[in-house]
């Protein structure tokens, strides 16, 4: 399962997304163009930004159509504060090393170039350096060195070690963005450049990248923000959550509007709420589980369980459908095909007969087996549920490595006691049962996973919310409309300098991955735009250096 899930994967349980008409989409494109020529920012970036064949070329892909780049990168660590905000608690928390990547040197200009700074989000920062050819196929052009700075608390950057459960409290967005700071300025110090820093983010890089902007706004110049869903919080009364906004979007993946079979959302609908019936009794939970080839048969035990199996696939294929084959999804593990939820309603296409039980359960197995299977080597489905250690002590290094396995990705800590994203399904719009946001259950969730009660209103209070953005400059925000984190986006500009880019048939933050022959037009143009922002900001960043040392 992709570290990408969270902000990246809500349950039916807990969901977030909206999309416009296709139409107006591309109004609003036009628009955004219109306004850019307006304020004197050249559209025509054909020579910073390579072509397909210049991408392929330089930056070849592998058999599956993955990369591997770490060959032009060094690997490097830095010593971080554990908490850098606490002088009486710095010398007993203590500090670790923090990885980050310094690539493609030789493209770097000390004198007129600039720093290409991606901002790390929750998984190893390797899998983003493999995909963010935004970065890779313009460094060129821009004279940047490129970065690639790796989040607290994941990939090499774990701090205690196999005890690390035991001091989760120094994992935050807060703690995060001080590592980025710090480390932008020792890199600037180490090579003697007084150099202009562009950001890119995407998901909760995205999220990142635009509060680093916010808040270190003399340390990083600009920010490239990918489907970054920054106003899916509660309590910003100039925004509310849109919280069943997510699994809409994830209906709207599976609809003809958006390349699927026509009858795959009507047969979805009737093949969850069979599959919700017999998961309601002892003997359908039997059946269910020989319909599903459940591995073991207790990984279904109530309603709630299998929609949240069948959601997260349909989430997983709406975040990652992409025109084309890849394994960013799937954290590089294994390769969904192209426009995965088109290949996923393929099963659901048929005309099912009335009361035909049976076959749409089977049909709707062999449609989240897209996610689940795309290897097609699996025989049964579904890993047995793990229980959970709540606030066991543990002894052994065993106890503690399977311990940290079981949790899999720390997101949901950070989730749990900063992030609070609630979500659900209104069963109208959706393919779901209405299951609205239950932040009581949520909370006893938390605690149950992490010994921390939920903080729900604590990013909007941190933050600012809308209102803050509208204060903030230098940032593009990009959204697809098959994106199910859309709906929790900045989907209209607030200002001259915070702007949007939509970006029609466009699925997770897709424009900031390698160009590719299948790229839809809207992606291209997508990435004209926010090159020609990021060119804007450089210009400005040296006007104004120049301008200082005239007054000097």
């Amino acid at each position: 399962m992709a570290s990408e899930l969270s902000p990246m994967l809500p349950t039916a349980s807990s969901a977030p997304s909206s999309r416009r008409p296709l139409p107006l989409v591309i109004g609003w494109l036009a628009l955004v163009s219109s306004a850019l020529v307006l304020l004197g920012i050249n559209l025509d970036v054909s020579s910073p930004s390579s072509s397909v064949d210049d991408s392929l070329t330089l930056f070849p892909a592998l058999s599956d159509g993955s990369r591997d780049l770490l060959s032009l990168c060094e690997e490097k660590f830095i010593t971080q504060e554990l908490d850098h905000f606490r002088p009486d608690n710095a010398a007993s928390a203590g500090s670790f090393e923090m990885r980050y990547f310094v690539c493609s040197p030789q493209h770097f200009d000390p004198a007129n170039g600039s720093i290409f700074f991606y901002v790390g989000n929750e998984a190893d920062v390797t899998l983003y350096l493999n995909h963010t050819g935004l970065m890779w196929e313009n460094a060129a052009a821009f004279g940047a060195l490129i970065v690639f700075a790796e989040h607290r608390y994941f990939g090499k950057s774990v701090p205690f070690g196999l005890d690390v459960l035991d001091h989760m409290e120094f994992l935050s967005t807060q703690q995060t963005l001080a590592d980025y700071a710090l480390l932008i300025d020792t890199l600037k110090k180490d090579l003697r450049a007084d150099v202009p820093v562009i950001g890119f983010g995407g998901s909760y890089g995205g999220m990142l990248g635009t509060w680093f902007r916010m808040k270190y706004p003399h340390i990083i110049d600009g920010v490239i923000a990918g489907s970054a869903p920054v106003v899916g919080f509660l309590g910003d009364p100039d925004h509310p959550a849109d919280k069943n906004g997510f699994n809409r979007v994830v209906t709207f993946d599976m609809s003809e509007a958006a390349g699927s079979a026509p009858n795959c959302i009507p047969n979805a609908r009737r093949a969850l709420k069979a599959a919700v019936e017999m998961a309601a009794t002892k003997s359908g939970r039997q059946e269910l589980a020989e319909l599903f080839r459940l591995c073991d048969a207790k990984t279904i035990e109530s309603p709630d369980d299998i929609v949240g199996l069948v959601s997260e696939a349909y989430g997983s294929l709406a975040m990652g459908n992409y025109p084309y084959p890849t394994s960013y999804i799937m954290d590089g593990n294994s390769e969904l095909p192209g426009y995965p939820m088109r290949v996923a309603c393929e099963p659901l296409a048929g005309d099912f007969a009335e009361g035909g039980k049976q076959q749409l359960i089977t049909a709707l197995r062999e449609s989240v087996a897209v996610y689940y299977n795309n290897s097609k080597s699996e025989t049964c489905f579904f890993p047995t549920a793990t229980e959970t250690t709540g606030n066991k002590t543990l002894s052994s290094d065993a106890e503690k490595q399977a311990a940290i396995d079981r949790k899999g990705n720390f997101w949901g800590y950070l989730e749990c006691s900063e992030l609070y994203m609630p979500s659900g399904s209104d069963g109208v719009n959706d393919i779901y049962p209405a299951i609205p946001a239950d932040q009581e259950k949520d909370d006893a969730a938390c605690f149950e996973q992490w010994g921390v009660h939920l903080k729900p209103n604590w990013a909007q209070t941190e933050y600012g919310g809308m209102k803050a953005l509208r204060a903030a400059s230098n940032i593009v925000f990009s959204n697809g409309d098959f994106d199910p984190w859309s709906a929790t986006g900045v989907l209209e500009s607030l200002s001259p300098s915070v702007v949007t880019v939509p970006v029609p048939g466009g699925a997770h933050h897709l424009d900031l991955f390698f160009s590719h022959p299948l790229d839809p037009p809207a992606i291209t143009k997508a990435r004209q735009t926010e090159l020609a922002y990021v060119r804007k900001w450089i210009d400005e960043f040296y006007a104004f250096k120049q301008q200082l040392k005239a007054e000097l």
